[in-house]
């Protein structure tokens, strides 16, 4: 009985490790890799990452930055199943027409001259007009919505598929000024 308990418990530990190896491997093939920044077929901008399967203690070792943000939103660390950071850029070319405004300015007691502007495309809206002195006052709204996705990369061997080989994390961006520049795919391990 005590032989069968330790092979028992034996056989047990080295499944983990097992276990444990490949989450190791996976974790090196998705550091090695970048995002992969790529065009959809609507011409939106879009991103691919792996997934990083990290312990608790790992991922507060390793990534400090998202943990103080957790942090900052209330969560306890030991209560987090997945974290997906991304970042992006806009960055629009501006081409409007520049027209007199003529106002009242109360302070003066007469009419001024301003040169305002409005642009608006759908995505990205700005106006704003420049007084006499050259300062700027104006407003710029951007718009975005971003779909992320997450999915199973299968392992392959000829035309056979099984199994996970990595999971990646897609992330698509509607608006198209917006190029995503960061993508991060966390996912946390039972150890």
């Amino acid at each position: 009985m005590a032989l069968l308990a330790i092979a028992g418990s034996a056989i047990h530990y080295s499944q983990q490790l097992k276990a444990d190896n490949e989450r190791l491997h996976s974790n090196q093939s998705a550091l090695m890799a970048d995002v992969e920044l790529y065009k959809t077929e609507a011409g939106e901008n879009a991103a691919k990452v792996q997934r990083l399967q990290l312990t608790a203690s790992e991922f507060e070792t390793q990534c400090a930055d998202l943990k103080a943000e957790v942090e900052r939103l209330g969560i306890k660390t030991k209560r987090l199943q997945q974290v997906i950071a991304s970042s992006s850029q806009t960055k629009v070319e501006v081409r409007t027409e520049v027209k007199d405004s003529i106002v009242y300015v109360p302070m003066l007691a007469r009419l001024d001259t301003l040169k305002c502007f409005e642009f608006n495309d759908g995505w990205v809206r700005a106006s704003g007009c420049i007084d006499t002195s050259g300062h700027f006052e104006g407003e710029f709204e951007s718009n975005d919505s971003l779909l992320i996705v997450a999915h199973r990369v299968p392992k392959r061997f000829l035309f056979f598929r099984w199994g996970c080989k990595r999971v990646e994390l897609d992330i698509k961006s509607s608006n198209p000024h917006t190029s995503i520049t960061h993508a991060k795919f966390i996912e946390f391990s039972k150890k």
